[in-house]
This record gives structure tokens, sequence and C-alpha cells, in this order.
């Protein structure tokens, strides 16, 4: 397929239109379109195509309708460690789950039928505050004060990630990057939006 056709091809896929800046851009090794968000984005489609981006401290949640054929990814770093449920970070937190969750509905979703992903929260600095561990804190009280569950989760560690989400199918792929610049990737996810203990479900599926 040549470029040309690929353009054309991406431009004749509909996107929602808040998303309508989003570039679409051809992925061989998957043979399907792609888009790749950054920290403090989100994005919501109804289309066979991936969702990517690239996480350190940072998580992403994974939201679809299986139903309507509806879903999205985000992707946060809350922007400090004050565990008081009333704090600026929490409220950063929510506003970012919200925005994503009330798009799908917006979309035709129905949370009613919502199955929930989650991958991110590496311990990138080491030593000291483990600000994934945060992350991964806020994401689960979020989802079980919702009365949401989640599905299967590839979590913590210390290593950076790359994912790639399918809404239309809600196949999950992680890469585990290796990468031992890890205070880069935390940097960069700071930078963008100012449990040592890894887990996964058969559910998510690790690429190479």
């Amino acid at each position: 397929m040549g470029l040309s056709q690929n353009r054309i091809k991406a431009l004749e896929m509909p996107k929602y239109p808040e998303f309508e800046h989003v570039r679409r851009f051809w992925m061989p090794q998957q043979q399907l379109f792609g888009v790749k968000i950054v920290a403090g984005d989100y994005y919501v489609s109804n289309q066979n195509e991936l969702i990517s981006t690239v996480l350190g401290s940072c998580v992403s949640t994974c939201i679809r309708d299986p139903k309507a054929g509806v879903g999205g990814i985000n992707h946060f770093i809350l922007p400090d460690t004050d565990c008081d449920i009333l704090s600026a970070s929490n409220r950063y937190g929510v506003f970012a789950m919200e925005q994503l969750i009330n798009s799908i509905i917006k979309h035709g979703g129905d949370p009613n039928n919502f199955e929930f992903k989650l991958t991110g929260g590496g311990n990138m600095m080491g030593a000291g505050i483990d600000i994934g561990q945060r992350n991964i804190e806020f994401i689960k009280t979020f989802i079980a004060t919702e009365g949401y569950n989640i599905i299967s989760e590839d979590l913590g560690g210390t290593q950076p990630r790359k994912m790639l989400y399918n809404v239309t199918t809600g196949r999950l792929l992680v890469h585990k990057l290796q990468d031992t610049r890890n205070d880069r990737y935390h940097a960069l996810e700071v930078q963008e939006q100012q449990r040592k203990h890894q887990t996964y479900s058969d559910d998510v599926e690790l690429f190479d």
C-alpha cells in the first residue's frame, strides 16, 4: 500500500469532532492505522485503529463499551504526592477520568457496559517517592468508588511501557521498554502536564 493511499484511507476514517486534530499514521507491523497521545491527553474512537502512548510513572486507563463499539484511553500523572482526598492532585486525577468517561458516554457508550483495563504506574525514580504507585492507588480507588470493575491490569514495576489499545476488540498490548534512563521518562511526563511489584492478567498481552 503506497503512502498516498494510506493518507486517503486515513482521511476517510471518521473521527469525533473534538479529535479531528489528531493525526493518524499507518502501522505496518499491525496492519492498522494508529494515533498517539501524550501525557495530559485522551482519545475516544469507534474505529478499528490502535491508540498508542508511552508510559513511565503515568497511568493509562482504557475504557470501552463493547456493545456500542466505542471507547478510548487517557494518559495522566498526578501533579503531586498529596494523599488528601480533596487535594489538587486528586482533583486533577478525577478530572482526567471524568473527561474520558463523559466523552465515551457522549458518543453512545453506556457506563453499565464499561470494561476497564489499566497499565503504567512504573517506579521511574528508584529510591524515594514512588509517584507511579501513587497514580496506581488513585486510579484503583477512583474505579472502586465509582462502582466499576477492572478486568485486567499491568501496573507497577520499574520499566517504562509502550502500549497499544484497540477499542473495537478491547485488545491491550503492552511492551516493556529496555531503557534504563527511567528518570528521563518521568521528567517528560511531569513537564508535559505540570510497587516495584508488577501484576498483569492473561487479558493483557505483552509484545516485542
